[in-house]
């Protein structure tokens, strides 16, 4: 945090992939992998020359921004006296070495950095998705050496409280000095969105630390009264142009009146909670609706090489003259009307993080181990809970990140195991509720007192089912094949579907399903509902992606990209979604339990219900609110025969109450037409007397009823 000085040593180095001859590669450059060698270890090496600061002695680190897997470091002032100083064990985090000790500012000294990413086929630490051939290996995104004081803020961690109307925040200052160091550590606020807050003053505290210490310095509760405007809310409803709040906390160690060092961390205030059956965000029930971007299909796409696309692929990248970059993705999520995306499987970038922060998309952070995966032995990911906390300390002020998994589909039945990775968790940030995206094989034989034990004891820990579907008699059990629909409900704490519909995800029925099972298990009281994924049916959510690109997971291409969906909010499936994702979605629900499968296709509805001609007809209707204020809701309901936008037949009203975060549901009744023919039932939702949702997807055959006649000759129609 925050060098007095910085070299970028991004460029070209040496590289002598195991077992072949040297060659040139670039740093970062995406990994070996990327960039043509198809190898599980190798050796960089560049002639490094250490930055002189002057003032006061310096601490030098050279600064790696993710390194897959192992990396031992060795330096010398020439090949011949090279000594290891260090080495670690990263997944996709990045890796920082002291190079102090080793080195004087102003020399120039030969680095060597041997890094294994395989070992006999195998990778070496969590690894994202053993499936796809194209992960990144080696060193990839940014490399720097970095000069600090020595006696310097090393890292801050910021803790908002929305119930105490607080904020706590945790300082690691760092003396590499051989004396005692007795400073002053000051600290003001700011707005990074420009806004004239009234800030509250911070505490000056004075820091005494033994030579060769790192101390953590927790300070506050500093009041927080600049109210919910001030907080973090995520982009709902949607927002074109949207920008959360975000402060920034700017850190000063002082020795006197003289500065040594400053530090800035950026943050949202906010607070997220699981509250008995739901979660709150800033006091509010919030669910979860979104998707599961797992980023490794991207890396399959041949960008100057295959692999690392989130820090190589433009449509991840920030905007540039041809592709609108990572923002335009985020508005594409967000219009959808998803509030959040599951960081499926690893962290993303640390830009990427910042956009998500900035546009209001929320995140769970998960990580890079999965099930029984080539990663992983007798039922453990090789380095699983050291990466894993990698990945929290790394992002924790992000305040983007509302909750974390801590592991995808785990199969391990051993409570201790599970409990080992909630702990790991919560011994690096203790402000978030925890979870695990969790794969029930046998439904007949899962007992969670058996699997999770002491965990069920933890009031912010629960468990998020995958591919869930109902039986003949109407149980709960798995199946990747069919319709996901289901879910189980736990009666103390939240409940969902965070895997759905994954084999039909690239075909053109995709969309539709993914529509339908989040409707369908929003109406059940669902807390998160997460279809898998996104990507397979519409790869162009990222910029730039056309369908040819790449093979998806399941070995087929994407449905639709930039080659063949130009105008995607034109598209049926697309606007399907955003419905079915609206936060003030209302809806006939077994409407739309008949026409969850839509056809081949992807069309829907593909099923009108019969009603008798003349009957009095009763629909119920089922309305959300899952905005965060204003409970008042009006809807309204209007029914055509013909067509959706022929003459009125009849219609209605109601008054509702629905607290944010919850639904209602609302008898609608009409009398059927005479004639058999189909009728269309359009509705309406209105807040703060503004028409919010519309949808005229809802239609009827009519029955046992009279053939059409002329309402002006009062007889049966000809046509010729």
């Amino acid at each position: 945090m925050g060098p007095i000085l910085e070299v970028d040593l991004a460029g070209i180095w040496r590289f002598t992939p195991q077992g072949g001859e040297p060659a040139d590669i670039r740093v970062p450059g995406g990994g070996w992998l990327k960039q043509g060698f198809d190898c599980e270890a190798g050796t960089y090496e560049r002639e490094i020359t250490i930055p002189a600061w002057g003032e006061r002695p310096q601490v030098t680190r050279l600064e790696l921004g993710a390194v897959n897997h192992l990396a031992e470091y060795y330096l010398g002032q020439h090949a011949g006296d090279l000594k290891k100083i260090a080495s670690e064990v990263t997944a996709f985090t990045p890796q920082v070495v002291d190079l102090t000790e080793h080195v004087q500012p102003g020399r120039q000294y030969l680095l060597r950095i041997f890094v294994r990413a395989y070992e006999n086929g195998r990778p070496i630490a969590p690894h994202w998705a053993e499936w796809c051939e194209c992960i990144a290996r080696g060193i990839f995104r940014e490399a720097f050496l970095r000069v600090y004081p020595d006696v310097f803020i090393n890292d801050v961690f910021a803790k908002t409280s929305v119930a105490e109307r607080a904020l706590r925040y945790e300082v690691w200052v760092s003396n590499h000095s051989q004396q005692r160091q007795t400073l002053e550590l000051t600290g003001r606020l700011s707005s990074w969105n420009g806004c004239d807050w009234d800030y509250p003053d911070l505490p000056q505290v004075a820091v005494s630390l033994p030579p060769g210490a790192v101390e953590r310095i927790a300070l506050g509760p500093v009041p927080w009264e600049l109210g919910p405007g001030s907080y973090w809310w995520p982009n709902v409803p949607y927002q074109e142009g949207y920008r959360a709040q975000l402060h920034l906390l700017e850190l000063t160690l002082s020795s006197g009146q003289q500065p040594v060092h400053s530090a800035s961390v950026r943050f949202g205030f906010r607070q997220i909670k699981q509250a008995g059956d739901h979660f709150q965000l800033n006091g509010v029930r919030v669910n979860f609706r979104g998707d599961n971007l797992q980023v490794a299909n991207y890396d399959r796409i041949d960008c100057g090489g295959k692999g690392d696309a989130i820090d190589t692929l433009p449509g991840f990248l920030p905007p540039s003259a041809g592709n609108p970059g990572w923002p335009k993705a985020v508005d594409n999520f967000l219009r959808l009307n998803h509030n959040v995306q599951r960081t499926h499987m690893g962290p993303w970038t640390p830009y990427m993080l910042d956009v998500c922060d900035e546009m209001g998309l929320m995140l769970l952070g998960e990580s890079a181990c999965r099930w029984d995966g080539f990663d992983m032995e007798n039922g453990r990911g090789f380095h699983e809970v050291k990466c894993l906390q990698d990945i929290i300390r790394r992002d924790r002020n992000h305040p983007s990140l509302v909750r974390w998994s801590t592991k995808n589909e785990a199969q391990n039945h051993d409570p201790t195991y599970h409990l080992e990775l909630y702990e790991a968790v919560k011994a690096i940030d203790d402000t978030r509720p925890v979870y695990e995206d969790f794969l029930v094989g046998d439904w007949q034989t899962f007992d969670s007192d058996r699997v999770f034990g002491p965990l069920k004891q933890k009031d912010d820990f629960t468990w998020i089912d995958h591919y869930t579907s109902f039986d003949e008699s109407g149980q709960v059990y798995f199946t990747t094949h069919r319709h996901n629909d289901a879910v189980s409900p736990l009666p103390d704490r939240p409940y969902g579907l965070g895997e759905a519909d994954w084999m039909r995800s690239s075909t053109p029925a995709g969309l539709t399903w993914f529509a339908t099972t989040t409707a369908l298990v929003r109406a059940q009281g669902a807390s998160d509902v997460r279809p898998y994924a996104l990507l397979s049916s519409w790869a162009s959510s990222i910029p730039g992606v056309r369908t040819a690109d790449f093979l998806t997971e399941e070995n087929r291409h994407p449905v639709y990209g930039e080659d063949n969906l130009p105008d995607p909010w034109s598209h049926p499936g697309i606007r399907l979604v955003q419905q079915a994702y609206h936060p003030l979605l209302a809806m006939d629900c077994e409407f739309w339990r008949l026409n969850r499968l839509g056809d081949a296709f992807g069309h829907f509805p593909t099923v009108s219900p019969t009603v008798q001609a003349e009957s009095e007809v009763v629909r119920e209707i089922t309305v959300f609110n899952d905005e965060f204020e204003g409970s008042a809701v009006e809807l309204r309901w209007e029914l055509r025969e013909g067509s959706a936008s022929n003459w009125l037949y009849a219609r209605g009203d109601a008054r509702l109450e629905i607290p944010p975060g919850t639904m209602a549901r609302v008898p609608v009744t009409f009398r059927a037409p005479r004639y058999n023919t189909h009728i269309f039932l359009t509705l309406r939702v209105l807040k703060g007397g503004m028409e919010r949702f519309t949808s005229s997807v809802t239609c009827f055959e009519v029955v046992g009823g009279a053939k059409f006649q002329s309402m002006f000759a009062g007889e049966e129609r000809q046509f010729k």
